[in-house]
């Protein structure tokens, strides 16, 4: 091996070196937030229309960090806190597919039963699929539209 691959490897070796004590002491410090640059990023958020809600960090189940912005309710200007209650609209749709397609990867439930077993007293629920609920086809009334 010549002297150039010694000292190119070698200097392999302190650059990884150096990199994962950069990582480490980085992964250290993280464990705590910088509640004003949040607040900051928060703001200038909102100060654009780019979010609205509220948002809470916790760490080993201790709320270390509470922020709301925008309006809880755009008709009154109300201003949202953390007690405000926020319509989640369809993004329960994908965390419901997910879980039922869990449930289906490990052999609980098939796309092609039938609802009855779970809601026999909605109205042909023995006709029901499970598929047919994914996708929106199951005949079911939407409530919401009310």
């Amino acid at each position: 091996m010549s002297v150039n691959t010694k000292i190119s490897f070698t200097m392999i070796r302190k650059l990884i070196l150096s990199l994962l004590v950069t990582l480490l002491i980085q992964t250290g410090f993280s464990q705590t937030i910088d509640k004003t640059k949040l607040d900051r990023y928060f703001e200038a958020l909102e100060t654009n229309n780019r979010f609205m809600g509220s948002v809470a960090v916790s760490q080993n189940g201790k709320l270390i960090y509470t922020k709301s912005t925008g309006f809880a309710d755009l008709d009154t200007k109300t201003k949202p806190n953390e007690n405000t209650r926020y319509r989640i609209g369809s993004i329960s749709k994908t965390f419901t597919t997910v879980l039922v397609l869990k449930a289906v990867e490990e052999n609980k439930l098939t796309l092609d039963q039938t609802i009855e077993g779970y809601f026999p007293s909605i109205k042909n629920a023995n006709k029901i699929s499970i598929k047919q609920l994914l996708y929106h086809r199951s005949g079911i009334h939407n409530f919401t539209d009310d």
